[in-house]
């Protein structure tokens, strides 16, 4: 009986399979190990791109919060603010977003977006901002994805042109978060009195309201936030002028400076009771 019983544990012990030796170089563990070390350079590059959209998005908050300050500026002090912001955004599409464009050379940059979503939404914010004080008008996706574009017959240092991609979502999405920045500078402009400003940001926020309507349906959960964001934006504006035409019957044009001082743009309700 103990023979017996020896014999089937011997029998279990031949058909029980042996693990796959890994300490060798076998092709599977030598294939396994490839995919291993790509994955890990794959997730070291989303980190570096991350951490660089970050710093994207402090710098172009800043030419934001500069270019605010125009209001109430001489037109000296106002081409001073233009250039110096000028020279920021500059400064950052040579510095950061090239090295962005750098990480993402021979890589499929949809696999990325998201790691610089964040910080080229603000770019293009900060740029479309700024090129609308200087033309009074909104820049153009295309004109976008041409400043990040670097290299090329121009630079002898990158003869094949290198990118980050922009997105039309994040296009529209940066062009949705300007209307909220021409709301504050439009109530600033009246509380300073340039009422002429306030009409034309009023306008321009009409004529992009009707394009954002025209696209439809876009299954995009950021732009339905934003959209609620635009619509109150645009509302403000519009009470603004609305209240700024009525009063011009009433208070001399040297004081509705003063008497439209109180507006606040970060309130509900910027009309005049």
């Amino acid at each position: 009986m103990a023979d017996l019983r020896l014999t089937i544990n011997e029998q279990g012990r031949r058909n029980v399979k042996e693990p796959p030796d890994t300490s060798q170089d076998t092709p599977l563990m030598t294939l396994f190990r490839e995919y291993s070390k790509a994955l890990d350079e794959k997730n070291d590059k989303y980190e570096r791109i991350y951490k660089t959209s970050r710093d994207v998005t402090v710098r172009s908050k800043r030419v934001i919060f500069t270019l605010q300050r125009i209001p109430g500026l001489d037109e000296e002090e106002k081409g001073n603010l233009l250039c110096s912001a000028a020279n920021e955004l500059r400064d950052v599409q040579q510095t950061l977003l090239k090295h962005i464009a750098m990480e993402l050379r021979d890589e499929d940059p949809h696999q990325f977006v998201n790691a610089y979503t964040g910080g080229i939404q603000e770019y293009i914010e900060a740029l479309s901002f700024h090129y609308f004080l200087k033309t009074e008008s909104i820049i153009s996706h295309d004109e976008i994805q041409g400043r990040v574009t670097f290299g090329g017959q121009g630079d002898q240092t990158d003869v094949v042109p290198i990118s980050v991609l922009v997105q039309p979502k994040e296009y529209i999405l940066g062009i949705a978060d300007l209307t909220g920045e021409l709301m504050r500078f439009c109530i600033k402009c009246v509380s300073t009195g340039d009422f002429e400003m306030c009409y034309k940001i009023c306008d321009v926020l009409k004529k992009m309201h009707g394009g954002f309507l025209s696209l439809g349906y876009i299954p995009v959960k950021e732009l339905y936030h934003k959209m609620v964001v635009f619509r109150s934006s645009l509302h403000k504006v519009e009470e603004a002028c609305y209240s700024l035409q009525l009063r011009k019957s009433e208070v001399p044009t040297e004081m509705l400076g003063d008497v439209f001082a109180m507006y606040d743009a970060d309130e509900h309700n910027v009309g005049l009771m």
